[in-house]
């Protein structure tokens, strides 16, 4: 009967981790539909920058994006080196969680960050900055597999939050 419980628990766990990952993936995505379909459909930019002024901001975005993602990149990875050493599954999984959620946070600013300026200038390298940001925050959805490789736990410890496959002794 235990067992079961602890099954439910981590069911519940990634199902929580999953819709608030889906929330912050949709929230840019929706705001950059409108900004796109405003770009299509001819409206003005909600703002209006001289040529200069915009290749300033288009550029600033994009380096300081890229910078951001990377530097996130590695202190993820760090971060989930030192969670790996947690012995207790709970604890390790509840310290995955909050950088799991960093990450996630931080890609969602960026990317909000990157829609304001493609609505302030429509310009296409903002639409293709956007665009690997949402394919970058895809590659690492919280899924049991995602949290075993980044974590790189142990099949034995792996078997302790397999919800999916792990419902029979």
């Amino acid at each position: 009967m235990e067992d079961n419980k602890d099954i439910k628990y981590w069911e519940r766990f990634f199902q929580s981790l999953q819709m608030t990952y889906y929330s912050l993936l949709a929230a840019p995505l929706f705001l950059f539909a409108i900004a796109f379909l405003r770009a299509e459909n001819g409206n003005n930019k909600i703002v209006n920058l001289g040529l200069d002024e915009e290749t300033y901001l288009v550029v600033s975005v994009s380096v300081v994006s890229v910078v951001i993602a990377l530097i996130l990149l590695l202190y993820i990875r760090q971060k989930y080196k030192l969670i790996a050493r947690i012995e207790e599954i709970r604890p390790k999984m509840n310290a995955y969680r909050q950088a799991t959620m960093t990450k996630y946070i931080v890609l969602c600013v960026l990317q909000l960050i990157v829609v304001i300026a493609y609505a302030a200038t429509y310009h296409n390298g903002l639409m293709g900055l956007f665009t690997g940001l949402l394919l970058y925050a895809s590659f690492f959805r919280p899924e049991l597999q995602t949290a075993k490789r980044s974590l790189r736990m142990s099949e034995k410890t792996f078997r302790q939050i397999d919800y999916k496959t792990n419902i029979l002794p």
